[in-house]
């Protein structure tokens, strides 16, 4: 141990004399260190939750559910109750998040906020940046409606301002002071929120349901209680379901089931989640450029293991141990690997946070969901794993040149001519690992080009209505507002205001955006067919909405004006809900029954279909379901994205800088407590319902790219040394009558021996691995043809090239020159 430093020392000195040959495998190195330890940050954040809290170990959530979903949250007279009759888990506290219309008296913004129980702060001991944190008296009836702010909304939009303590701001139009801000990077349990007020406050700025015990809206936390054990907490929790049972049963008579689970254990929910294996998948393709990378260390160990062998001869007959040598080639990879780790933990922030834009990337229509929470984390365990990767990229780099300490005749390059090694067994290991290599690339690129090629086929797909020149709008208004002064009036002069935009053509108000996945599910009947019903995703519009998004109708009419709340009901159905319903028969004027739980009084009376529009999708991979439009008069909304057309003399892109800023001055003008959740393009609004797969397309691409680089140097730098080892061998050759072509396709013949061979391999690989990644997968087979005919292909071709450089050279070798260097 004590030789360690000297050797690592002498070791980077060596090694530094080739900057052209150490830089590239120190990179190589550290992309693939850097990458495998960001994916890993992010699986351990998103499979083993963590939390700033004291006593972690102890920390747990716990679930409401019954024999069916044991996952459920808690309404809080749920919360009272367990508060009250248990004793086994303590600091109990419960936490939802909500959208609010924030005003500070000039202008109106949205923020996602918490709505928390008194003792939240309290349990992550965390301290107040200015002011005071909430406690538990803000929590109880009777008490002024108070709020703290999360510091990033203190600085972002507040500007820092250290006299906000004592300040009111407007939470959907109800006055709530501002008693202090958290401090910078608290998150809480989760997500963070922009602020955080009294859950008692649910009633008046966001839904009522402080005292409904069937509306379940809180996730809730603590911690066991002093020599209580899960399962001691679990018995003690069934005790109280069956209590609660006798006492509140639930409706039809179901069992509760409250569960209690470790916050720091796998969520159950997580086991199956297609993401995470998605994940694991880019995962694996990190951990092959790291193996690619280890080829690469090894390859170059061995090339400075041959051309040391004459050294370690005089050195070993001077009296040289083998173990001194040995460490002498243990120090080289180390040295190599520890800069790749270092290196690679800034790859590694970099990856983790390009990762986080794409997984906290929000649906159009959400505003800022993610509140700047912080998803993937580097502690104690991730700093573990790459330490582990490093080292282990070390061991791997140095069993070429260890083997030959070990097993060969130290003393035999003394004895014999070092240019004899040539092609053939001085160099086979080298060989192996170049064909190692270019098996890998090959699995990366055909990965990769099959990511790349889902990406490019689900970019392509038709949305079913025109997306260019469509801006999308999404407002908020309190509730409290819309029952006030009447949601009807509020959302006419949104829509009169956005008319008279210059460079608007045309504008309509939806509660779903196209193609966002988001849409509820109710149940529809034909009217004379009762008993055959059908899930149908629904939309709330207004007036001009087809016309506006560009959706065509097939039959019939759109909905407009004639459809108020006091009219005949009308809807509009997509073709393929009229062809479940009515087969190929005419579906205008047909008569439906909606039965939505959510809204009884939906299906107090039918409605008449009026009009029957081409199918959309409802997420760009899936195909179209059925659908239905409900008139916007029908249901008053509080919060509807407003669409609007640009005039067809504007670009799409040009439409968000020329009409934006207008749209935004004419929508303030609606209402004061009116926020502008978001303002986008309908382009990105398409382009964010694929982050998932432009994630993927992105990292795969990198790894497939980067190691098609790293295998052509390999082969390069082989053939390379190659032809310098076989000078005199070439020399002979040539001077015996070998035509310098004979000499430059025995070259390129041998380099693309080991081509094929690596190409082989990794088709083969390919082939087992991209069945197991069809998930990931659209328009594109899991053995696309054109993929698999078309990487073997490029890669020959560049390989080609770097087969040539070094053959070429070779045919150019004058014999006498060749043979007096010898």
């Amino acid at each position: 141990m004590r030789e360690l430093p000297r050797q690592l020392s002498a070791a980077f000195r060596s090694l530094s004399r080739q900057p052209a040959v150490m830089v590239p495998a120190v990179l190589t190195l550290a992309l693939g260190i850097g990458a495998d330890t960001a994916l890993f940050a992010y699986l351990a954040s998103t499979l083993w939750e963590t939390v700033d809290a004291p006593h972690p170990e102890r920390i747990v959530s716990v679930h409401s559910g019954t024999g069916q979903d044991r996952w459920m949250i808690f309404s809080y007279p749920e919360l009272r109750d367990l508060r009250e009759r248990q004793s086994v888990v303590t600091d109990l506290f419960g936490t939802s998040r909500f959208g609010a219309s924030v005003s500070d008296g000039q202008r109106t913004s949205f923020a996602w906020g918490g709505l928390v129980t008194g003792n939240y702060f309290s349990f992550f001991n965390t301290r107040p940046v200015v002011g005071r944190l909430l406690q538990p008296a803000d929590d109880r009836p009777g008490a002024p409606p108070v709020m703290v702010l999360s510091h990033r909304f203190w600085v972002g939009t507040l500007g820092g301002d250290p006299g906000v303590v004592g300040r009111e701001l407007r939470i959907n139009g109800t006055g709530v002071t501002v008693v202090g801000v958290a401090a910078a990077g608290f998150q809480g349990m989760n997500y963070a929120s922009a602020f955080y007020v009294p859950a008692l406050l649910t009633d008046r700025l966001a839904t009522p349901r402080i005292d409904n015990r069937g509306a379940r809206w809180l996730g809730v936390f603590g911690r066991l209680a002093p020599g209580v054990s899960l399962e001691k907490a679990q018995a003690g929790l069934d005790v109280l379901g069956r209590a609660l049972d006798a006492a509140v049963p639930l409706p039809g008579g179901e069992a509760r089931r409250m569960t209690v689970r470790s916050f720091g254990s796998v969520d159950p929910e997580l086991q199956d989640d297609e993401l995470l294996d998605r994940t694991r998948m880019l995962m694996g393709m990190a951990s092959a450029f790291l193996l690619l990378g280890c080829a690469s260390i090894a390859n170059l160990l061995l090339a400075r293991a041959i051309s040391k062998q004459r050294e370690w001869g005089i050195r070993a007959s001077l009296g040289a141990s083998r173990a001194w040598l040995l460490s002498g080639v243990l120090a080289e990879s180390l040295v190599l690997c520890l800069l790749g780790g270092l290196l690679g933990l800034g790859v590694a922030g970099g990856l983790a946070r390009r990762i986080e834009s794409f997984v906290t990337t929000s649906p159009i229509g959400v505003g800022d969901w993610s509140a700047g929470t912080k998803l993937v984390r580097f502690d104690a365990r991730t700093a573990a794993f790459a330490a582990l990767i490093t080292v282990l990229c070390a061991f791997l780099g140095a069993l070429g040149p260890v083997f030959r300490v070990l097993r060969g005749d130290l003393l035999g390059p003394l004895k014999s001519d070092a240019s004899a090694l040539g092609f053939g067994g001085g160099l086979a290991p080298r060989k192996v690992l170049v064909v190692v290599q270019i098996g890998l690339s090959v699995l990366l690129l055909l990965t990769g080009g099959l990511l790349v090629r889902t990406l490019s086929q689900a970019q392509r797909v038709d949305p079913g209505f025109d997306p260019d020149g469509l801006l999308l709008v999404t407002v908020n208004i309190p509730r409290s507002v819309m029952a006030g002064e009447g949601g009807a009036g509020i959302y006419r002069r949104v829509l009169e205001e956005a008319r008279q935009t210059p460079g608007v053509a045309s504008a309509s108000l939806a509660n779903n955006l196209p193609v966002s996945g988001w849409s509820r599910l109710v149940q529809a009947a034909s009217l004379d067919r009762q008993d055959e019903q059908i899930d149908v995703a629904f939309n709330t519009v207004s007036p001009d909405y087809f016309k506006t998004v560009g959706i065509p109708i097939l039959a019939g009419r759109a909905l407009d004006d004639r459809d108020r709340e006091e009219s005949p009901r009308a809807v509009v159905v997509s073709r393929r809900m009229a062809q479940r319903l009515w087969g190929g028969g005419p579906a205008v004027g047909r008569s439906l029954r909606i039965v939505d739980p959510a809204a009884p009084e939906i299906g107090e009376r039918p409605f008449e279909v009026v009009g029957v529009a081409r199918d959309i999708r409802s997420t760009l991979l899936e195909e179209p379901g059925p659908m239905v439009y409900f008139s916007s008069g029908e249901r008053k909304l509080p919060r509807m994205t407003l669409l609007v057309r640009s005039a067809a003399s504007l670009a799409s892109l040009a439409s968000i800088a020329t009409v934006a800023p207008a749209l935004r001055r004419s929508l303030q003008q609606a209402h004061p407590d009116l926020a502008v959740v978001e303002l986008v393009d309908c382009r990105e609004h398409l382009a964010r319902g694929l982050a998932e797969q432009r994630m993927h397309a992105e990292i795969a691409g990198l790894f497939a790219l980067l190691g098609l680089g790293v295998a052509v140097l390999g082969l390069f730098g082989l053939l390379s040394y190659s032809v310098s080892l076989r000078g005199r061998e070439l020399g002979i050759r040539m001077a015996v009558g070998a035509h310098p072509r004979d000499v430059q396709r025995l070259v390129l013949r041998q380099g693309m021996a080991l081509v094929a061979w690596g190409v082989a391999g990794g088709l083969a690989g390919a082939f087992a691995v991209s069945r197991a990644m069809a998930g990931m997968l659209y328009g594109v087979e899991a053995t696309d043809p054109l993929t698999f005919v078309a990487v073997p292909v490029v890669l020959a071709l560049i390989s080609l090239i770097a087969c040539y450089l070094p053959a070429r050279r070779a045919a150019r070798l004058d014999p006498t020159v060749a043979l007096k260097g010898t």
